[in-house]
């Protein structure tokens, strides 16, 4: 199946390339939106928890930003993965094609958007506070592939699932909002050392993981944390595992609940 995938590159880039015109289509700014949209909630939340957390507006800005950009990355994967397959249609009735192209091309989208962000991020973080280590910047490399094989395996997931029961994207939907505060986008982790077991709930939850591995080699040049790195990579191949068998299962039958 992999192979496949890498054999039709050019149809699925293709389709990536169509999503993104497609979306800002007349639009004046065109995809400055995905970098204006985080950046407008980063200066909205900043202002108002601050205060709350006592730190200073350049830590807790660059620090919220990431945490916006990786979760928004995550979400729109996920979300519009619900319905990738729906979108992929008409191909699917024509012959078959590997199924994971689809929710593919969605991460691509999601992700197109979020290097945007991480690029701006990067320069602001070097602007404020002068060069970062070139081999610490480098593990970013390993934990953008994680994110990425975790959008796409969460994507197929859900996809399939929503083929067969329409509720699922409003699921996701419920489940992500309910998941946001229990990661630490807009809070810092340090924040909950005296909550007990929401500490530890924080701790296990390998959406925090992700986070961390952003966020460490950026804002501390230092490698992420053992257990972080394990909690993600347990993650990743979990889902992984799940998304590659489901897909298998499915793959003759998936176009009849189309």
């Amino acid at each position: 199946m992999l192979r496949e995938v890498w054999q039709l590159r050019h149809f699925w880039l293709a389709l990536a390339k169509h999503d993104i015109k497609d979306r800002y289509r007349r639009s004046v700014l065109g995809i400055g939106w995905s970098l204006i949209k985080p950046a407008v909630m980063t200066l909205i939340l900043t202002v108002v928890f601050t205060s709350v957390f006592d730190v200073s507006v350049r830590e807790y800005a660059i620090f919220l930003f990431l945490g916006i950009l990786t979760w928004q990355f995550l979400t729109e994967s996920i979300l519009q993965g619900c319905n990738s397959f729906r979108l992929g249609n008409t191909y699917l009735r024509v012959r078959p094609i590997p199924l994971a192209i689809f929710p593919l091309r969605v991460v691509l989208s999601a992700g197109i958007h979020g290097l945007i962000g991480l690029a701006a991020a990067v320069l602001a973080i070097w602007y404020l506070h002068g060069t970062a280590d070139f081999l610490v910047v480098l593990a970013l490399l390993p934990a953008l592939a994680i994110l990425a094989i975790t959008a796409w395996s969460l994507a197929c997931i859900c996809a399939i699932l929503n083929t067969r029961y329409s509720d699922t994207q409003q699921i996701a939907e419920i489940s992500l909002q309910a998941l946001f505060y229990a990661t630490p986008v807009i809070y810092m982790p340090e924040s909950l050392h005296k909550t007990g077991w929401l500490h530890t709930l924080v701790e296990c939850n390998p959406f925090a993981s992700f986070l961390e591995l952003v966020r460490r080699p950026l804002l501390h040049e230092e490698m992420p944390g053992a257990t972080s790195i394990l909690i993600a990579l347990a993650f990743v191949s979990v889902a992984a595992a799940i998304a590659l068998v489901a897909l298998h299962r499915v793959e003759k039958r998936l176009v009849l609940w189309l």
